[in-house]
């Protein structure tokens, strides 16, 4: 028996390289991280995310586990543990599952298998248009990311993180970056005292927050390639340049994103340069094209686009981020053009769900973990019939809708038909993956769940 046991216990020994230990240890250990804060640190993006990444699930665990809050969630994982040690059966239901073989493991470190060793998050953000508020969103996410966790005492929720931002369409404003930071710390003093900001405007509370603000800024570092080459040549060098102390000031602080606006930027460049070598290959020898294209002395484009995507695995691997990436579709159903996009984060909308075929070509189709849709909600068009004063009636009315600025998030339902049934379940339950945000002078607003 002894011999079996330890038969047994070699047989899940494996050896890992010191990058991913350090990954492992990071994912386990981070400080920037806590029961209630996921990956993105936006609740409902974190609750979607979730549903995508869950690999193994017990049947009927799905329903039961969204309705948890956080803390729950984390107290059953802490009864489960007690009850292994005080359990001597293998087969005990209770056990934790391995997140790679699905089979019930009792080690002690079993859940932080899990987190090290689920995938990192990958967000595709698409639209069918220009100006439908992507990169508003991105904005949103990346002051996340920089914010600190808590300004004098008031909690924010920041991750304290640095995130590199690859600037495709040479149209990253960092002042407004700055405006949409500062208005999730004024939302978040609103919150816990809705007459503070009244009492403290124009005093030390401001001075003192654009101070931070431009150091938190200083975390974000743009980079503006100018075609899809220089993009892989980018995240090619991002080694170098975030180990070289000397060139920033993110030492200390982790890279919690990986951003890219947008990878549809170079990708009608690119197809016409692919087929203008495909032209010239003509009524030549197969052998010496394969042997070009082995050498990497001929272009191709599904061959550039396999390079960026392993790169982007690779710089995940190596330092446990996140990549979220904006791309503009022409193809699929892309959402309404009207008002009638769901008013808060959890209202009923239409079931005429929006989807929108993949813009890039393989692998960049199976890359995204969760594919998003935005679209901004536009003012319905007058009736063909209406009068002159019935215009101006509505006058006042339709630049009130304007004003709200609001614009709809839908998951992308293009391949909806080969989603297992408990990914399905799950979106439903988010209010079928749609919810709002608003875009405004002051900053974003992303109204949160109320359950």
């Amino acid at each position: 028996m002894a011999a079996s046991l330890g038969a047994s216990s070699l047989a899940e020994v494996h050896l890992e390289g010191l990058d991913q230990l350090l990954h492992d240890l990071a994912n386990i250990c981070s400080p920037n991280e806590s029961p209630e804060s996921g990956p993105l640190g936006v609740p409902i993006l974190d609750a979607l995310l979730e549903v995508f990444m869950l690999k193994t699930v017990r049947p009927g665990e799905l329903t039961q586990r969204h309705l948890q809050s956080p803390a729950q969630r984390e107290e059953n994982r802490l009864d489960n543990e007690e009850m292994i040690f005080q359990s001597a059966d293998p087969e005990n239901d209770v056990l934790p599952f391995d997140p790679e073989t699905g089979q019930p493991s009792n080690a002690f470190f079993s859940d932080s298998l899990y987190r090290s060793k689920k995938p990192c998050p990958v967000v595709e953000i698409s639209s069918s248009a220009s100006a439908a508020g992507k990169s508003q969103l991105l904005y949103y996410l990346t002051a996340s990311m920089i914010l600190p966790h808590s300004y004098e005492n008031l909690p924010i929720g920041g991750k304290e993180a640095a995130v590199i931002w690859i600037d495709a369409d040479d149209r990253f404003d960092a002042d407004r970056l700055r405006v949409v930071a500062r208005g999730i710390i004024h939302q978040a003093r609103q919150t816990l005292d809705p007459d503070a900001l009244n009492e403290d405007a124009g005093g030390s509370f401001d001075e003192d927050l654009e101070s931070m603000l431009v150091s938190s800024l200083q975390h974000v570092h743009v980079f503006r390639p100018q075609s899809s080459s220089a993009v892989l040549a980018t995240l090619r060098s991002l080694d170098s340049y975030l180990y070289d102390l000397s060139r920033h000031k993110s030492a200390s602080r982790p890279l919690q994103m990986l951003c890219i606006d947008s990878a549809t930027a170079f990708f009608w460049q690119d197809k016409l340069r692919d087929e203008i070598a495909r032209t010239e290959d003509i009524g030549r020898p197969r052998i010496q094209v394969d042997e070009e294209r082995g050498l990497n002395q001929s272009f191709y484009l599904s061959d550039l686009y396999t390079e960026l995507v392993k790169e982007l695995k690779r710089l995940q691997s190596r330092f446990g981020c996140g990549v979220v990436y904006t791309t503009t579709v022409m193809t699929g159903r892309p959402p309404p053009n009207n008002n009638s996009g769901p008013a808060g984060p959890y209202d009923r909308v239409s079931s005429r769900t929006p989807s929108l075929k993949p813009a890039l070509p393989t692998p960049w189709g199976n890359f995204p973990i969760l594919r998003l849709i935005v679209h901004r909600d536009a003012v319905r068009p007058f009736p063909p019939a209406v009068t002159v004063d019935d215009a101006e009636r509505d006058a006042s009315m339709r630049q009130d809708v304007v004003n709200q600025g609001k614009f709809s998030v839908w998951v992308n339902a293009w391949d909806r038909e080969e989603w297992p049934r408990r990914v399905a379940d799950g979106v439903d339950w988010h209010n079928g993956g749609s919810f709002a945000f608003y875009v405004q002078d002051v900053g974003i607003t992303i109204p949160q769940p109320d359950r």
